[in-house]
């Protein structure tokens, strides 16, 4: 079962009608419950220079840096985004001095190395509690907004349990200094005891309209479900209807996140609580045009790595342009778990990351802030929140954890590519290589003894003919010795075999134990030929594309 909080933060994915007194008046004081185990014109671009002025290069800004606190004493439910002109913004729930919940707005002009209060969203409509923000930039004019224009979106009345829980949008027309009622995207139409409206989450879709997705508990057919309307102008909403309504009744999706690659369909992400003996863990699905989510019966796709870890509880998604060809999607949830259910030891401290359109092949990379502690929790690593930067090679994130008895926000940079330099890799140590595309390992077709032998990728069993021994070179590439013959992995031809004779492998981290492996001197890779995921598909060498066929995880036996 979740914790729950209401003045504060409301973990709406599994959300029930009341709540202890003794974790409000501890969420009240900003301290850790008791339950809990030990319109004005933008500001100019930054960088702008005089038309007769060279620009500046852009400066060379560390991979990787220590995780700080943004400069207030409390924060929850991070989101970050980077706006049109560079500017990265991030806003945070959280006590206001005006003793009311609201929204702290922030700044930074260099991708992340620090950040600088800027505004803040204080209204009455959130006298009865606020929760579960939304950060969003208008990439274009949507009726009377003008492209650039910020939006900020939140559950407003959790506290009021006699009053009905309202979505209110605000906007900013000058990058989050200065923030105005917009409209109420929807009331309840039941007080908050008997349910509520939570986790807002918008998107723009190719008719021009703007979408708000959120998770809704006022319908009596179901514990809660996942809506969505729309708008021409982000005033009136209309066209109201259900994208995830599961049966049976306590199936309880809830917290959407909606990101799109370029030409792509729209994936949502969500969590799904209440399943048995997967509680809140995180899923995927897709649509054409953002708005049609198909058969609202169906559960997904559930996210998970070819050995089973997965997340549980408040996933968010995020979208980076490279490297390869499809870009990356990026899910960060708050708890690892592994294939049997239990905390897994990557806990808290670990994204996923898919090159295959968020349908398959995630596998894990570090988290920037890392929170190993993170358990179910309105404040560790709960709706943590990951923005791309640098072409896809860095990811920012904003992660929430406890400081003493306050739940602070965190941020801090961390490399998405060229996780390390692989001298992690051990001479002489031998591993077996899965691809994290079809979960199979490399091995020695039929344990052949002879030069030449083919290799291929089949079910993994442990036997030697998927035991690989690495061997330095001077260069620091590696060559991969088969246990079962003493051969060498060889390319001939294109193929990839085993010979007396190895071709030495360049590895690049990808990820946490994820490598590609290049051939050194050359511009092609291991790679699973025609992205088989079938027992038996071919090994070759292709060229270097930084997709899942070419993303091998070496486990030290």
């Amino acid at each position: 079962m979740r914790a729950f909080f209401f003045l504060a933060v409301v973990a709406a994915g599994c959300t029930v009608a009341d709540a202890t007194s003794d974790l409000d008046a501890a969420i009240a004081n900003g301290r850790r419950a008791e339950s809990a185990p030990a319109a004005v014109d933008a500001p100019p671009e930054p960088g702008a220079v005089a038309a007769e002025t060279e620009p500046k290069p852009k400066p060379k800004r560390p991979a990787r840096t220590a995780p700080a606190a943004l400069a207030v004493p409390d924060g929850f439910y991070p989101r970050v985004i980077q706006r049109s002109n560079g500017t990265v913004v991030a806003s945070v729930v959280r006590f206001l001095p005006s003793g009311r919940m609201g929204a702290t707005v922030f700044e930074s002009n260099d991708e992340g190395l620090s950040f600088q209060e800027i505004g803040a969203i204080d209204d009455p409509i959130n006298d009865g509690g606020l929760c579960c923000g939304t950060l969003f930039e208008l990439p274009r004019a949507l009726g009377g907004l003008a492209a650039g224009t910020l939006l900020w979106s939140a559950s407003a009345g959790g506290d009021a349990p006699d009053a009905p829980m309202s979505i209110p949008i605000w906007k900013s027309a000058d990058g989050g200094r200065t923030w105005s009622f917009l409209a109420k995207v929807a009331t309840a139409s039941k007080p908050r005891r008997s349910g509520g409206l939570w986790e807002p989450e918008l998107s723009l879709l190719d008719d021009g309209t703007l979408a708000c997705h959120w998770s809704d508990e006022t319908d009596g057919a179901h514990s809660q479900k996942l809506v969505v309307a729309r708008s021409s102008d982000g005033v009136t909403w209309r066209d109201r209807h259900d994208t995830v309504a599961l049966a049976p009744f306590g199936h309880r999706p809830g917290m959407p996140n909606v990101r799109r690659a370029p030409g792509g369909p729209f994936v949502m992400s969500y969590e799904i609580c209440a399943l048995p003996n997967d509680s809140c863990t995180a899923f995927v699905r897709f649509s054409n045009d953002g708005w049609s989510w198909g058969n609202v019966n169906d559960r997904g796709l559930r996210v998970a790595t070819i050995d089973g870890k997965h997340f549980r509880h408040a996933p968010t998604l995020s979208w980076s342009s490279a490297p390869g060809v499809n870009g990356r999607f990026i899910m960060v949830g708050q708890m690892v778990h592994d294939a049997n259910g239990a905390v897994a030891r990557e806990n808290g401290t670990q994204l996923l990351v898919s090159s295959e359109g968020a349908t398959h092949a995630w596998y894990m990379v570090a988290a920037p802030v890392p929170v190993p502690d993170a358990f179910d929790n309105f404040c560790p690593n709960y709706s943590s929140s990951i923005l791309a930067l640098e072409n896809g090679t860095v990811a920012l994130e904003l992660a929430s954890k406890w400081d003493g008895e306050l739940c602070r926000t965190y941020f801090a940079r961390g490399p998405l590519v060229d996780t390390s330099d692989g001298s992690e890799i051990e001479d002489g140590k031998t591993y077996r290589l899965v691809s994290a595309h079809s979960g199979m390992c490399l091995d020695v077709a039929g344990g052949s003894t002879a030069a030449g032998g083919d290799v291929i990728q089949w079910t993994c069993n442990g036997g030697p003919a998927q035991r690989w021994k690495v061997e330095r070179t001077a260069t620091g590439a590696i060559t991969l010795r088969a246990e079962v013959s003493g051969m060498l992995l060889a390319v001939a031809g294109g193929d990839v075999v085993q010979n007396p004779n190895g071709t030495a492998w360049k590895p690049r981290a990808m990820g946490t134990g994820y490598y590609t492996l290049a051939h050194e001197g050359a511009t092609t890779c291991l790679d699973v030929a025609g992205g088989s995921t079938a027992a038996g598909g071919n090994v070759a060498e292709w060229t270097c594309n930084d997709l899942a066929p070419q993303l091998w995880k070496l486990e030290a036996l």
